[in-house]
């Protein structure tokens, strides 16, 4: 069957590209995370912070919470649990990307191809990744932000109409194109969820100036990796896609299940 052959791919796919993120996550990103946590950590227990779910409780209140909550231990276990997180993303990020790279192909839309598969995981890290960036860029521990209920939702409009967006201008003909751009826009129209205020409120200003450069070098090396996770599980779809074990279906051949 042409599903089951789908998620065979799927996990193929998704365990090459979430390795690859975690290893370039490992040296790249995950440092500069840590350099960020110890500046948080460093933080008076007496000062008020405010946080995404406690604003305006005191950080003694936030950390006898934070206490309570279960968290992997830093070094492998936290190291572990990042790169099943990430397989099972790319999991299901392929998943999806096989499904209307098959349908597109199986209705002769596209014919797929590596180079083509690496234009759909350009794709998928602009929807994912750069245009939510762009209003809400990747956060550091202790940077101050709005209620996370407000980004979450600001980011799935975003990914949702850009993805959208990146189908009309991809397939629509003529003056439809326009539509495209449009949805595209509309989430930096209406505008991201932020804060009024400095993005650091650590008492120290050289702690601040530190966090301002770590914030800029994350955003970096998140944008890359993710590029490259994208990069991934496009180009990999698309082989995966053509390889015999899915040509025989795409093409209404009866290859054995």
């Amino acid at each position: 069957m042409l599903f089951r052959r789908i998620i065979f791919c799927a996990l193929f796919v998704g365990l090459l590209s979430g390795l690859l993120f975690s290893g370039f996550q490992y040296f790249s990103v995950s440092p500069i995370i840590f350099q960020a946590e110890a500046f948080e950590l460093s933080e008076p227990v007496s000062e008020p912070v405010v946080d995404d779910h406690h604003h305006g409780q005191s950080a003694g209140a936030a950390h006898s919470h934070d206490t309570e909550a279960w968290a992997p231990e830093d070094g492998t276990e936290r190291t572990l649990y990042s790169i099943l997180s990430n397989v099972l993303a790319g999991i299901g990020f392929a998943a999806v990307v096989l499904a209307l790279m098959s349908q597109l192909q199986l209705q002769g839309i596209t014919k797929l191809s590596p180079l083509k598969g690496l234009l759909w995981g350009t794709a998928g890290f602009i929807a994912f990744f750069a245009a939510p960036g762009i209003g809400l860029p990747p956060e550091i521990p202790g940077i101050e932000a709005a209620p996370i209920e407000n980004r979450q939702s600001w980011w799935t409009f975003t990914v949702i109409a850009s993805g959208l967006g990146l189908a009309v201008l991809a397939f629509a003909k003529g003056y439809f194109k326009v539509l495209g751009l449009v949805l595209m826009a509309l989430p930096f129209i209406i505008g991201a969820p932020h804060v009024v205020g400095p993005e650091f409120a650590h008492p120290d200003a050289a702690a601040v100036s530190t966090l301002v450069e770590l914030h800029q070098q994350f955003i970096i090396a998140s944008g890359i990796s993710n590029l490259i996770f994208w990069l991934a599980i496009g180009g990999l779809s698309a082989w995966a896609l053509n390889r015999k074990i899915l040509v025989n279906d795409l093409d209404g051949g009866h290859a054995p299940v």
